[in-house]
């Protein structure tokens, strides 16, 4: 006859690995795993995508950008009907910013390269409020 001791002791070792799970390993991997390889990801992948502009904003940049943080620097925070808010940081500084973002406030359709893992991302990494940043953005013609 057993007295429930290895039970218990299962029981416990799974509770330990539970928490281990949840205050260790999860938060590693959401909030430094997965952003690096989405970026390494990105780097390698990128596609373009063309959309109508709804604004134009300067704004500081946060250290919860999926291209990695720490630094605050300039940036532009574009608001689009298709992708919602793509991020504009490579090549943005105090100097620039305000002519950047009048010059895409007044356009029509951009075109964006950005990061496919981003792109495809975009509606969860909202949740957390990280937006996509492009590499780089064309003012398409009007017509």
């Amino acid at each position: 006859m057993t007295d429930g001791t290895p039970v218990v002791t299962l029981r416990k070792r799974a509770v330990a690995v539970a928490i281990l799970l949840l205050v260790i390993v999860i938060p590693v991997l959401l909030f430094f795993v997965v952003p690096l390889g989405v970026k390494v990801y990105d780097d390698g992948h990128q596609l373009s995508v063309s959309c109508e502009i709804r604004s134009a904003t300067t704004g500081s940049e946060s250290s919860a950008s999926l291209k990695g943080g720490g630094a605050s620097g300039s940036q532009v925070v574009v608001v689009t009907d298709q992708g919602g808010k793509i991020l504009l940081q490579d090549g943005v500084n105090r100097f620039n910013a305000d002519r950047i973002a009048e010059e895409l406030s007044g356009a029509d359709r951009v075109r964006f390269t950005v990061g496919a893992a981003s792109w495809d991302l975009r509606a969860v990494t909202a949740v957390f409020g990280v937006s996509p940043t492009a590499y780089a953005y064309e003012v398409e013609p009007r017509g």
